[in-house]
């Protein structure tokens, strides 16, 4: 969740507003993203003239920070073809949300549950980063994490491999019981530096894949999966043209204004 903070700058004269200052604050990041605006508005005689120009502005201001906010996609998995067949039935219970946090992306890997397998787990995760553009490098885990999930590197063997799945980083719940594995309704952060774009593209093409090794499924089965190609949902970069759209309107409307209140002098 994001907080949108709008700064007003007033010039000398209490009622000519001449800018106006957005940053927008992730609160569980504590990172401070800065938008400056500066909008030139005549001098107001009234103070209702001024209030309107107050929430004119302030509503280009928050169109910015609402149109900047970090931009994510989400992702499925797929089986494995060929593989053991035991989990092929809950493949939808597993997806991962891939968000743009500027020179790094946080993969966040989810296991929603399922009634009919209600122990089972994700005791695994490896990435497939080996198309030669090494588009992940720097791993961080156990970013946000929801859950009493704890992951730790290794080991980097894929359990049902296939696909020609080759693993650069891996991740494995950590200590010796289950407790710290992605349970139903849990959810594991890794982050990597990397571009967000280019991520994004790797994963639809299959350049970059995520693997996962489900445990806990009936009759004490385990299961692979691989990420399916092409994500489901992708929220867009910052909307720059609805901002400047907002922006050119209500210089519109000001100019109208003062050439209305020219007049009237």
């Amino acid at each position: 969740m994001s907080v949108f903070p709008i700064f007003i700058k007033a010039s000398s004269n209490l009622l000519a507003l001449t800018s106006v200052s957005v940053y927008i604050e992730d609160v569980k990041e504590k990172n401070q993203i800065p938008l400056n605006l500066k909008i030139k508005v005549p001098t107001m005689k009234s103070p209702l003239n001024l209030v309107k120009s107050l929430l004119a502005v302030a509503g280009v201001a928050a169109v910015s920070a609402v149109s900047a906010a970090p931009a994510s996609a989400a992702f499925t998995f797929s089986n494995i073809a060929g593989g053991d067949p035991v989990g092929d039935a809950y493949v939808n219970s597993f997806t991962f949300d891939v968000f743009n946090q500027g020179a790094s992306v946080l993969f966040k890997i989810k296991n929603s549950g399922n009634a009919a397998a209600s122990t089972m787990f994700i005791r695994q995760v490896f990435f497939d980063d080996n198309d030669g553009n090494s588009y992940l490098s720097t791993p961080f885990a156990n970013v946000d994490n929801i859950g009493p999930v704890t992951f730790s590197p290794g080991p980097t063997n894929f359990p049902q491999g296939g696909q020609g799945f080759t693993t650069n980083y891996a991740f494995s719940r950590s200590g010796p019981g289950n407790a710290s594995a992605i349970q139903a309704g849990e959810t594991l952060g890794v982050r990597f530096t990397g571009n967000y774009n280019n991520v994004i593209s790797a994963l639809n093409s299959g350049a970059l894949r995520v693997g996962l090794h489900v445990q806990g499924l009936p009759n004490d089965g385990s299961d692979s999966y691989i990420s399916s190609s092409g994500n489901t949902e992708n929220t867009p970069e910052p909307l720059t043209m609805l901002a400047a759209g907002a922006a050119v309107g209500f210089g519109t409307m000001f100019k109208k204004q003062r050439a209305q209140a020219q007049k009237a002098e």
